[in-house]
């Protein structure tokens, strides 16, 4: 950032800095305003997926979602074409995907929408992609919650079989070395 730059004929620092406090022919724009709310800032940046609400709430990757918060928006119509269900904004987090991110048109707040069935585990959607590719190689033809689930857990069961073994493994190595 310190070295002259070719095309402007300046270091990228000193045409950061004329950018921003300006010099005797040019003003400046100024520092960007402080961000105010986190957390809002992150949700918008998510990957989004538009849904419709449905009696038992809403459905992503086989996965169903439901909260009170839903209860108003069930079978809402399009405000443009009332013969169509109006669909709605869900953020979700790639490394959580236990909850959703239901942004209320009205209110213009986000609301978490927990998984309808609290028992499962929190995964991440790469977790998500694998445990629907194993589901897929077991040969079944139609993937439902429970079995993505179901293969999540084989494959968590397998994770912690084999860290048990390398260290078991290890040890006798070990030991075998010792003695």
């Amino acid at each position: 950032h310190q070295k002259e730059h070719k095309s402007l004929n300046t270091s990228p620092i000193n045409a950061f800095k004329r950018g921003v406090m300006g010099d005797d022919d040019n003003p400046g724009c100024g520092l960007p305003a402080k961000i105010s709310d986190e957390d809002r800032l992150r949700l918008d940046f998510m990957p989004f997926e538009l849904r419709t609400v449905q009696d038992y709430g809403v459905v992503i990757d086989e996965i169903h979602y439901y909260h009170d918060v839903l209860r108003h928006w069930i079978n809402a119509p399009d405000p443009k074409d009332s013969k169509r269900k109006r669909k709605f904004t869900f953020r979700r987090d790639p490394r959580d995907i236990s909850q959703l991110w239901f942004f209320d048109p009205e209110i213009q707040t986000y609301y978490p929408i927990p998984y309808r069935d609290t028992s499962h585990p929190a995964i991440s959607i790469w977790e998500l992609r694998e445990a629907k590719k194993r589901v897929k190689a077991d040969g079944r033809r139609h993937i439902n919650e429970h079995a993505v689930f179901e293969a999540y857990e084989r494959m968590r069961e397998i994770e912690r079989q084999s860290v048990e073994t390398t260290k078991s493994a290890r040890r006798a190595k070990q030991r075998r070395k010792l003695h």
